[in-house]
């Protein structure tokens, strides 16, 4: 009797192990099936050989009408045909002006990857900022590290000129935008997510502007009013130069005086710059400091009888920086405050978090009250070496 029930109980037993295989394998199988469909690549994947990618975009305007120009990077084999400029017109949106790509270009352009944006003179003076790049931060969504710059006349024109070192213009212009590093007459490169905050605060900036002739190049800046998006002037490459001495973007640039007792020419590199903006509340009355702290080496000079290494002459040459320094930042504090009244480096802002409650008096007019505040320079240098060395040193 203990056999036979053994064997009846038996079946059920079977029956749970033979499911549990089964189970399992039909399982192995789905997440191989999942897994080989995975490996197999993207489900909305295209052939890159399929893209236009759309690496630089120029805004240019056509009487009432505007001129869109973009440059598409093509796959190709050959380095002669790795891009191609489109233009098109529009009378009423950047957006509609997009879509008239469709009747000269076959691959669905993609708009993910640009890299610069050119507007020129004309499309700046005649619409907004935040107009003109409205599209590219709802729609597009290109990254917010693409670069914006002006163009002193046709901004297409820009995309027709070959770059020294580079094969294609919008790469081009990219790298060049960052040489303001090497040069204190540039200004410092700014990005569709740093004009995108500057409008929504009611800041006032500058974009980097650009010529055509003979190449591209640069020329100076724009300046754009925070709270109209619209432009108001042009900025000079000496206004430039004092702006970014009191922004400290002047590391790895040189600045050029003479020797006040020779009156020969030298030339500093700048090896390390540090600034301040410190504000000063006397009760109702307003005033700042500019604390300048660089250190510089001596690259050049034309007078090669003076010692290098005397006391005198470092000392006499520190002071002719620090006083070359001084007067190439006031001038720029003067044509910001009374001829421009613009803060395009970031005094208000100062004032905001040191200040508040002082701050909130003031926001509404505060381009009045900036072209007001008494703005003091100081500039302290070291000079780090002067190229020379003693006689015990050469032998």
């Amino acid at each position: 009797m203990r056999h036979i029930l053994n064997g009846k109980g038996s079946k059920p037993m079977s029956s749970y192990i033979f499911l549990l295989r089964r189970t399992l394998w039909v399982q192995k199988c789905i997440a191989t099936w999942i897994a080989c469909a995975l490996l197999t690549g993207c489900w909305d994947s295209r052939e890159i050989d399929k893209l236009s990618i759309i690496q630089g975009v120029a805004i240019d305007m056509d009487q009432d009408m505007l001129e869109l120009t973009y440059q598409h990077l093509i796959s190709q084999k050959s380095k002669k045909s790795m891009y191609r400029n489109v233009t098109t017109f529009n009378k009423d949106s950047i957006q509609s002006a997009s879509r008239e790509q469709a009747k000269q270009v076959s691959h669905a352009p993609l708009y993910s990857f640009i890299r610069l944006i050119l507007i020129s003179d004309q499309a700046i003076q005649e619409r907004r900022i935040d107009q003109l790049l409205d599209t590219f931060t709802r729609s597009y969504k290109p990254s917010r590290k693409s670069l914006v710059m002006i163009t002193k006349g046709s901004a297409k024109e820009a995309f027709n000129k070959m770059g020294k070192h580079q094969d294609i213009p919008t790469i081009d212009l990219e790298a060049l935008a960052k040489n303001s590093d090497l040069n204190s007459e540039i200004p410092h490169e700014i990005t569709l997510g740093e004009i995108s905050t500057k409008t929504s605060q009611e800041a006032d900036f500058l974009i980097q502007c650009i010529e055509t002739n003979g190449g591209n190049h640069f020329s100076g800046a724009a300046l754009v009013r925070g709270k109209t998006k619209k432009f108001a002037n042009w900025i000079d490459e000496k206004e430039v130069t004092g702006i970014n001495w009191i922004l400290g973007k002047t590391k790895d640039s040189v600045i050029k005086t003479e020797d006040p007792e020779s009156k020969q020419s030298m030339v500093f590199e700048v090896e390390d710059v540090h600034t301040k903006l410190i504000p000063h509340l006397n009760g109702q009355d307003l005033s700042f400091t500019v604390r300048i702290k660089t250190d510089v080496k001596l690259n050049e000079s034309t007078d090669n009888s003076v010692d290098f290494l005397k006391e005198s002459f470092i000392r006499s040459a520190k002071e002719a920086v620090q006083d070359e320094i001084k007067q190439i930042v006031s001038q720029s504090l003067n044509t910001l405050q009374k001829e421009l009244r613009a803060d395009v480096v970031g005094f208000g802002t100062k004032v905001k978090v040191n200040y508040p409650a002082y701050w909130d008096r003031v926001k509404e007019n505060w381009q009045d009250t900036f072209s007001q505040i008494p703005i003091d320079v100081k500039a302290k240098v070291q000079i780090e070496r002067t190229g020379a060395y003693s006689k015990e040193e050469g032998e």
